[in-house]
């Protein structure tokens, strides 16, 4: 217990470099999820937060390192304000040093700490879905070490909630031979442009899947790594060798159709960017590798990041399979250690960061209005002949083009309605964008479409 709240850790993993003190890999299910319960019944329940971190190398004296913070949409409490819902959630964010984290002068030994209030606005909070997060990053630069990551959240008129972890920080600066960054798991990796944007990073926008998990709705893992003084592993050709492959958990070999080998052009620091597609997994525990061959095909290095697949629809269709036995003994999870198990059913839903719905200062506006826009619907012929009719309520980001994109159905009724309604939005529906201080800007909304027999 702590501060009178219960602290659950949800899944996350992480590994570790490979160094004398550094030699245990750890793989925790959920690093921190700062899930937390009330012990009493009139006690406030705190934000779920998932927290993530990778580093990576800077310069001879300091590595960088990258914070990543989901914070669950549904478990914030929101205040009306305007035509906003907004919610505030302090945190505070400290990195000690491990020799000093249980010591009384602790305080003194602090090499970076954070106060901040997170500050979050949609515009309609009852439209939030299960699934959807806040993603905020956060970057600092600190001398390789053992160290320790504080966290407090300030609950009103309670005890503080707190957790802790521990962050391996690798000497990047004085290897000499081949190295790899860490491993970042992502959910969408796009090219950029923007500098601005928190998450550019080398021409690229990453948004991190602080969760590291993958299934239904989010069946696509990206990854970003970085490889520094490749040349220890240069062939003739001044070329090296990268194997990127997927592996169940307990067994390294690859995953068929997971695995791709690249030869690379040889430089100081090489940008490792990808992506798989994880739809046919089963549900379960598995390891991204990425490996650095030599001339002789032989490992000089590998970097490994464990993540978890959930995913119904694999399991329904591959319940009698060889590879679904193996793992499960049955397709359950009880016979899995008892620290890989995950934590409850949920649905994973692959959406926008909702900073997309913040602060417009004019909503999107349907263009030719909702009458021409629903003459385009065909009724589905399964949903008449089986009678089926009623509300759909459809959810999509308006883009700067004023184009809906990444549709998902928050009211269902079947029989063919919820595709139909998502393919006359996505086909049909044009917008004039929301704007914000003279900009246009992407928003998240949703129409109600209703089906009616005639």
């Amino acid at each position: 217990m702590v501060g009178g709240m219960e602290l659950r850790l949800v899944h996350e993993y992480c590994s570790r470099r490979d160094k004398d003190s550094m030699n245990r890999t750890r793989y925790l299910i959920s690093f921190l999820g700062l899930l937390l319960f009330a012990a009493s019944s009139t006690a406030q329940q705190a934000p779920r937060i998932d927290i993530d971190y990778a580093s990576f190398a800077y310069d001879e004296q300091e590595s960088l390192v990258e914070l990543y913070m989901a914070i669950e949409a549904s478990s914030l409490t929101y205040e009306a304000s305007d035509s906003l819902f907004t919610s505030t959630v302090p945190l505070e964010l400290s990195l000690h040093s491990s020799s000093d984290a249980d010591s009384e002068i602790s305080a003194e030994r602090v090499v970076w700490e954070q106060q901040t209030d997170l500050q979050f606005a949609v515009i309609d909070s009852s439209l939030i879905t299960e699934g959807q997060v806040f993603l905020r990053q956060v970057r600092l630069t600190v001398a390789p070490g053992e160290y320790e990551l504080q966290i407090v959240m300030p609950l009103l008129g309670q005890d503080p909630v707190q957790g802790s972890r521990d962050v391996i920080i690798p000497d990047y600066g004085r290897q000499e031979s081949c190295a790899l960054s860490d491993i970042t798991l992502a959910s969408r990796i796009t090219p950029s442009e923007d500098r601005e944007d928190p998450f550019y990073k080398n021409g690229l926008y990453i948004r991190p899947n602080a969760s590291q998990l993958y299934g239904e709705g989010a069946a696509r893992l990206f990854y970003y790594a970085e490889a520094y003084n490749t040349s220890c592993a240069a062939s003739d050709t001044d070329e090296y060798t990268m194997l990127i492959y997927v592996s169940k958990a307990s067994v390294p070999a690859p995953i068929t159709g997971l695995q791709k080998r690249s030869k690379r052009a040889m430089r100081p620091t090489d940008v490792l960017v990808g992506t798989f597609n994880l739809s046919a997994l089963v549900s379960g525990i598995y390891s991204l590798h990425m490996v650095i061959l030599d001339k002789a095909n032989e490992s000089k290095v590998e970097q490994t990041r464990k993540f978890s697949v959930l995913n119904p629809v694999a399991d329904s269709t591959q319940a009698q399979s060889a590879v679904a036995m193996e793992m499960f003994e049955g397709g359950g999870y009880a016979t899995m250690p008892e620290d890989e198990i995950q934590q409850g059913p949920i649905r994973i839903r692959h959406v926008e960061d909702l900073a997309a719905s913040m602060f417009p200062d004019e909503l999107p506006e349907l263009i030719g209005g909702r009458h021409a826009l629903f003459g385009k619907i065909k009724y589905p012929k399964s949903a008449r002949r089986a009678g089926i009719e009623g509300l759909v309520i459809v959810q999509f980001t308006v883009d700067e083009e004023g184009n809906a994109r990444d549709a998902i159905i928050r009211k269902g009724i079947g029989g063919g309605c919820d595709e139909e309604a998502i393919r006359v939005i996505t086909e049909h529906a044009k917008f004039k964008p929301g704007i914000h201080q003279g900009s246009v800007i992407p928003v998240r909304i949703s129409i109600p479409i209703i089906f009616k027999l005639r």
